[in-house]
C-alpha cells in the first residue's frame, strides 16, 4: 500500500487541477490520506474498484477538480449527495476550505467511513450527515448540489431537481441524456449546459444554475 500512496503523490505533485493550478503540499497530503483511508476500508464497503493510483487520481481526483472549477461565485455550501467515498465532496473540501461541505449519505457503514476521512485528515469545513437525500428540505440558496454515481439516478432526477430549486446550482455527473431529462423539470429561471469531462467520451457534468 505505500508504493500506491507514493505513486498518487507523484500523480498530484507532476499533475494539475482543472484550471491549472497546481496542488499545494498540503492539498497533496489530504487527498494522500483519503485514497490511504479508501483503501483500508475497500474490501468492507466495496467504496470503489478504481484503486490504482492512476485511476484514482484521473476519476475521483480530478473529475472532481473538474466540478470545482464551476462552482459559482455566489455559492458558499455544497451538498454532495449519496457521497459514497466522498467523491467530489471530499476533493471539493480539500481545496476549497471556504466553503462548507455537506457529505449526505444513507448507509450506516460508508456513513461512518466518511466521518473516519473527516476527523483524521481533518476537515473542519465537512460534516457527513446520514440520511437520504429524499429527506432533506430547505436548503440555501447559496447552496450547490453535487451527484455523482447515484443508482437510478435518471429515476431519481425529478427529487434531485425538487431539492436543488431553491438553490443556486446543481452540479451532476451522468450521461448527456440527463440534461434532456432535467430540462423537463426546470423553468426559464433556470440555464442548463453540460460539458464533456476531460479524458471521457461519454461521460459528462451537467450544470444547472439559477438565471441571473
Amino acid at each position: 500500500m505505500a508504493s500506491q500512496i507514493s505513486l498518487l503523490k507523484d500523480l498530484l505533485r507532476a499533475g494539475e487541477r482543472w484550471d491549472g493550478r497546481r496542488f499545494s503540499s498540503a492539498e497533496i497530503d489530504l487527498l494522500s490520506k483519503h485514497f490511504e483511508l479508501t483503501l483500508n476500508w475497500n474490501d468492507r464497503l466495496h467504496l470503489t474498484t478504481l484503486t490504482q493510483p492512476q485511476d484514482f487520481f484521473e476519476r475521483h481526483i480530478l473529475e472532481s477538480t473538474f466540478a470545482e472549477s464551476l462552482i459559482l461565485p455566489c455559492v458558499h455550501q455544497i451538498w454532495d449527495l449519496g457521497s459514497g467515498l466522498g467523491v467530489p465532496g471530499i476533493v471539493i473540501a480539500v481545496l476549497r476550505p471556504d466553503l462548507n461541505v455537506h457529505l449526505v449519505e444513507a448507509s450506516r457503514n460508508k456513513a461512518i467511513f466518511l466521518e473516519e476521512v473527516v476527523g483524521r485528515l481533518p476537515l473542519t469545513n465537512a460534516r457527513v450527515i446520514r440520511a437520504r437525500f429524499e429527506s432533506l428540505e430547505n436548503l440555501p440558496s447559496e447552496s450547490c448540489l453535487t451527484i455523482r454515481a447515484i443508482e437510478g439516478m435518471e429515476q431519481m432526477l425529478l427529487e434531485m431537481v425538487r431539492l436543488g430549486l431553491g438553490t443556486s446550482q446543481i452540479l451532476i455527473f451522468g450521461a448527456k441524456s440527463l440534461e434532456d431529462e432535467a430540462r423537463k423539470f426546470l423553468t426559464e429561471r433556470w440555464q442548463i449546459g453540460s460539458s464533456l469531462i476531460p479524458g471521457s467520451d461519454r461521460r459528462y457534468l451537467i450544470n444547472i444554475s439559477r438565471s441571473t
